[in-house]
């Protein structure tokens, strides 16, 4: 017979998992009133279900714990995390890293057991999310989602969620000093001198964090690995044909191509006075917001310019050389209303049932002034629609676009299927402390430390760049 706990966690899993349907149904688009209330309504639900089962399980834990010592006697309590299953080979302290291959029976037990263990920790976590938009819950939810598909980021958590590494960390990152939890988490990932960021900090594992701010995360085909290349594989279709009865077919078979995402290193780097770091009281808060910040940036610039693997950099929406196709306007100088249809019509078939604008806000706003008497219905603005549509497709504004609406040379926007945009990202992001700088005269101390941080990931254009087959349109002003 199930326990009133078991209840309320399967009652929990239902809702979080009607919580995520309505997010995936409404992706990237305000709630309308009647989800938006339902919305409300589940979240109010979660919070009292929760604090319910975790005034059960303290409860449960009293009267085991008066039970054992006063009467010698062992009794069984479900100790499991909301609404997830719990193995029973996880170590009391899921923290434990080097109990899991003690307690577990096979290797599969074993991968099943540390992504059991990271979830119940994820379960205790407070996230520190760069976006106000972003709740805690969403965090969390893309951290569990890691863990289910990737054994590498559950070890990662478990040895990084400690109130000792959390501690240690924050030394390291003011002092350089290294304690006994740093130097298990860097025996573990050979991280060749840097430490792994704290799980509740690291934006490249909080991945809300940067759909929220840089659009083509929301857009993008984005997946996980822990290998240094990824391989797609793309084709132009099989060829079908009819035929007399009883005649031979002919040959429809595919073309078929294998883009590879070669993964490329990010880094930034912090100097920072001794004095600030002997008084710099958040340093860890302070320090994940502004590296998500840095990298949002940069990466917003590079997924739509970078150069690609030969340059060590991610190959952009845009990249010179041609990752998508060209058109340019009609007039020198000059974006005119034919120009937007131009670009619809040059994209293929093929691609436009999934199809989306990405622009520059100066790029709509010439387009508004196309349409002031609404006669061309170029837009289409539903009451609280987000995004709104152009010309029947999506249209999200990417800042880095030129707002050179009537410069020469310039490309201002982009129409195409952003499946065909794959972002690769490498989990995990790493700190090293450099204890002193020097100065570019006489190389003596000039009294400052420094943060050197990196991550790795990386995008790529997979579709043929050629006119007719090309997943992506740009366009460019004459």
């Amino acid at each position: 017979m199930a326990t009133a706990v078991e209840e309320l966690e399967g009652r929990l899993g239902e809702i979080r998992s009607e919580i995520r349907d309505i997010d995936a149904e409404h992706a990237g688009q305000m709630l309308p009133e009647a989800a938006k209330a339902r919305w409300r309504e589940l979240n109010e639900e979660r919070e009292q279900v929760e604090a319910t089962i975790e005034e059960l399980k303290v409860r449960a834990a009293t009267v085991e714990h008066l039970a054992t010592s006063e009467d010698n006697t062992e009794r069984e309590i479900s100790l499991a995390p909301r609404g997830k299953r719990v193995a029973s080979h996880i170590p009391d302290d899921p923290t434990r890293f080097e109990d899991y291959r003690t307690m577990a029976r096979s290797i599969d037990d074993l991968d099943q057991a540390y992504r059991d263990g990271a979830n119940k920790l994820l379960d205790r976590s407070s996230f520190h999310v760069s976006h106000p938009s972003v709740s805690k819950e969403e965090a969390q939810n893309d951290i569990e989602r890691l863990v289910r598909i990737d054994n590498e980021v559950a070890q990662r958590v478990i040895f990084t969620s400690t109130a000792g590494y959390k501690r240690e960390f924050e030394q390291y990152c003011k002092m350089g000093t290294v304690g006994p939890e740093l130097m298990r988490a860097g025996s573990l990932t050979t991280t060749a001198g840097g430490y792994a960021v704290p799980v509740e900090l690291d934006t490249t594992l909080l991945l809300t964090n940067s759909g929220v701010v840089n659009p083509i995360r929301n857009l993008a085909r984005v997946r996980q690995t822990n290998v240094n290349t990824v391989e797609f594989i793309n084709t132009t279709g099989i060829t079908a044909s009819y035929g007399a009865e009883a005649t031979e077919a002919s040959d429809g078979a595919p073309t078929l191509a294998q883009p590879v995402v070669n993964i490329e290193k990010a880094q930034a780097f912090v100097p920072f006075s001794i004095e600030i770091g002997e008084d710099w009281a958040a340093i860890q808060e302070d320090m994940a917001l502004a590296f998500a910040d840095a990298r949002n940036q940069l990466e917003a610039q590079q997924f739509l310019t970078g150069l690609g693997h030969s340059s060590h950099a991610p190959q952009g929406l845009i990249a010179v050389g041609g990752a998508t196709a060209i058109v340019s306007t009609a007039t020198t100088a000059v974006f005119a209303v034919a120009d937007l249809y131009s670009l619809e019509n040059a994209l293929s078939p093929r691609y436009r049932p999934n199809a989306s604008f990405v622009a520059n806000r100066a790029a709509y706003q010439k387009i508004r002034q196309f349409d002031t008497a609404g006669g061309a219905s170029l837009w289409i603005q539903l009451q609280n629609a987000n995004p709104p549509t152009l010309l029947g497709y999506n249209a999200y504004e990417w800042s880095n676009y030129s707002s050179g609406v009537t410069t020469s040379g310039s490309t201002i926007m982009t129409l195409g299927d952003f499946n065909y945009f794959a972002i690769v990202d490498r989990a995990g992001m790493n700190v090293e402390y450099v204890p002193l700088l020097f100065g570019s005269s006489n190389r003596y101390p000039t009294g400052q430390r420094g943060l050197y941080l990196w991550w790795r990931n990386s995008s790529q254009v997979l579709s043929p760049t050629l006119q007719a087959n090309s997943a992506f349109v740009s366009l460019k002003v004459l």
